[in-house]
């Protein structure tokens, strides 16, 4: 403890108990000395051997117990992260930040600062968002911090040599070019390109089409070669056909003419039996012969009557062969003509033009690479002419945060409005608004910290009454009691009977009759040099601390004897 009082030289250690409404119960106890604290989950008489423990504070990284992981737990208050300045960094709400609103000292109580932000330092921004957090159940868990300063300025720097990396070797391939002459020669590429494409697109139809008519010329050709060949074929079997014929007739004109010499013989022997062949003779040629004859005539009309077919089939087939020699010749100089186009003319412009889109497309190229260098180059120097005036300015930059919210500021401010008239403040309907410049509250146009101290201590603990009362019947995170030392101290009846520093004198007996109407789900301890009404003292939990003249009934102080 920092102060030493005599009454505390018996005891070793101090027990605080907190209980709720359905039974719960949470003891703490620490070492008058320091160190760490022991947590037991039963009250103070029940206690018996090591309890948890836990640390007053986290320190660094830590995430070991300390009481603000145990006692927010048990008052129903999840674990939140709060933001810390205007880059967004976020710490953990602990009892710390919440002190302002639910323990306040008799210095507290009447001094002009803030309720929410008690004694100005750098922890403003915490409990600002602490305030919000009460009054919305929502905290900064999601806010994205902005970096430090030192990691902003060596990062920046990093970049800044990345840049210079990058910029040297452009600056030695763009020494000496001229970025305008690059861009106007890049439109002249583009156009002859354009022009090239389009005489390479007329070639390639002419060839298109040349290649059609070779195709449907060599078909033909084709065609007319092998009707040539089946011609030739048919003209060899036709001509030993007609030789056939010549020998058949020549056969028929010998048999015909054998019949004719057998008629004109002399009588003589025979020589085959020495007889003379007489009519009877059986060797003698008989009546057959002109039968014979008239065969052979007819077979000879019949055999020159189909050679006369064939000599017709023949010269047709040569006439046709001659019609296919003609297309075949003619054919040929097609192909030829065909060929001589392709290879002595549309090759070579084929060719040139080709070879001319490749040499336009690689100074296109170059050019193209040149006026990329250029655009990376204007880039790059803007890029850094941001990051050497971002390095030039070493402030942090402020960022718009989101202000408290007005829906539920104003459900707050009427419940303080209830309070006060509870306490039956001078106006009848006391107006009461929220500066979110000071973080404290104005009373019918008059802000609390320009009323004298009296007034201050009894706006302060109607402040922190209100929003224990807003936060119980919203839902909100709250311990669930407050602790207000000596909120009527410092209020004093002066000559004039009716009003103190602008507050009627019933204000004092407003706010005693106040406290017995207290919900039993929350908890106010007032700590007051002046004695509340008998009807309050009995219908609340009175304590009255006798000092040096007290009896054997009496309690002298807070700590026992």
């Amino acid at each position: 403890m920092r102060k030493r009082v005599p009454e505390i030289e018996p005891y070793s250690s101090l027990y605080v108990e907190f209980g709720t409404s359905n039974g719960q119960v949470l003891t703490l106890k620490r070492d008058l000395s320091g160190g760490n604290l022991a947590a037991y989950h039963y009250s103070i008489d029940q206690i018996g051997g090591a309890g948890q423990t836990i640390s007053p504070r986290r320190y660094g990284k830590s995430v070991g117990d300390d009481v603000t992981s145990v006692l927010f737990p048990f008052a129903g208050i999840a674990e939140a992260q709060l933001r810390t300045n205007e880059q967004g960094k976020v710490q953990r709400l602990t009892v710390r930040n919440l002190l302002p609103i639910f323990l306040v000292d008799e210095i507290s109580v009447i001094a002009e600062q803030s309720p929410v932000l008690g004694e100005t330092g750098f922890g403003d921004t915490t409990r600002k968002r602490m305030f919000s957090f009460l009054l919305t159940g929502k905290d900064d868990a999601g806010v994205v911090a902005d970096e430090k300063r030192e990691v902003v300025n060596a990062r920046l720097a990093a970049k800044l040599g990345i840049i210079e990396d990058l910029l040297a070797p452009l600056q030695k391939r763009l020494d000496g070019v001229r970025q305008a002459e690059s861009l106007d020669s890049v439109e002249k590429l583009d156009a002859a390109i354009d022009a090239t494409r389009a005489r390479l697109q007329i070639v390639e139809l002419q060839r298109e089409r040349l290649q059609s008519e070779r195709i449907l010329a060599a078909e033909s050709l084709d065609h007319s070669n092998s009707q040539i060949i089946a011609i030739d074929e048919l003209l060899v079997r036709y001509e030993l056909l007609d030789e056939r014929y010549s020998s058949d007739l020549e056969r028929l004109d010998f048999v015909a003419e054998g019949v004719q010499f057998f008629d004109q013989l002399q009588e003589v022997t025979c020589p085959l039996c020495d007889q003379v062949m007489t009519a009877d003779h059986a060797h003698i040629a008989d009546d057959r012969s002109a039968a014979i004859y008239d065969a052979a005539k007819a077979e000879a009309a019949k055999i020159l009557a189909q050679r006369s077919d064939l000599g017709a089939a023949i010269a047709d087939l040569e006439d046709r062969r001659k019609a296919h020699v003609v297309i075949v010749k003619e054919l040929s100089q097609t192909l030829q003509q065909i060929e001589t186009g392709l290879k002595s003319d549309l090759a070579p412009k084929l060719r040139g033009d080709v070879e001319r889109l490749e040499s336009l497309s690689d100074k296109r190229l170059q050019l193209e690479t040149i006026r990329n260098d250029f655009d990376q180059y204007d880039s790059l120097m803007l890029l850094r002419q941001q990051i050497e005036d971002a390095a030039k300015d070493g402030r942090p930059k402020s960022r718009d945060w989101e202000p408290l919210p007005a829906a539920a500021l104003l459900v707050f401010c009427r419940q303080v409005e209830a309070v006060l008239k509870e306490w039956q403040w001078h106006s009848a309907e006391p107006r009461v608004e929220f500066d979110q410049q000071t973080f404290d509250i104005v009373v019918d146009g008059q802000a609390r910290q320009s009323h004298g101290k009296g007034v201050r201590a009894l706006l302060y603990s109607a402040f922190v009454l209100g929003l224990l009362r807003y936060c119980a019947a919203n839902g909100r995170p709250h311990p669930g009691f407050i602790v207000i030392d000596s909120p009527l101290t410092s209020y004093k009846r002066g000559r004039d009977v009716k009003l103190n520093d602008g507050v009627d004198l019933g204000l004092e007996d407003g706010f005693w009759s106040s406290m017995p109407n207290t919900s039993a789900d929350l908890q106010v301890i007032i700590i007051e040099n002046k004695e509340p009404p008998a009807a309050v003292q009995t219908g609340t939990h009175y304590e009255w601390f006798s000092g040096a003249d007290a009896t054997d009934r009496d309690r002298a102080g807070f700590v026992p004897n």
